[in-house]
């Protein structure tokens, strides 16, 4: 359980997120996911480390340029599980609230 709880976290960060679905087209190199999400150079760079190390995205390096791709693309089933998960918390703390008053 210790090593499924540390995966997930790998999906704690709302800017990993991010990083994330830029990659969910392809591979693209920090230039391109620095302006795809707006984040600085050195936080893209601090995330694809993080996620790289994690096992979730790969780095190919082309000539001068390095590209990194997500691994596997199940993690957007993951990542879109979490949110119906999420949505469906929210329904219910709605729901619990209206029926309490």
């Amino acid at each position: 359980m210790e090593a499924l709880a540390d995966y997930f976290k790998v999906f704690s960060e709302p800017n990993r997120l991010a990083v994330l679905d830029t990659l969910r087209g392809g591979a693209l190199n920090v230039t391109a996911v620095v302006e795809r999400t707006g984040l600085s150079q050195a936080l893209v760079s601090k995330h694809l480390k993080l996620l790289t190390i994690a096992g979730v995205v790969r780095r190919r390096p082309e000539g001068s340029l390095v590209f990194y791709e997500v691994i596997d693309k199940g993690v957007y089933k993951l990542m879109q599980q979490g949110e119906k998960l999420l949505l469906a918390s929210r329904r219910q703390k709605i729901n619990a609230l209206a029926a309490s008053i």
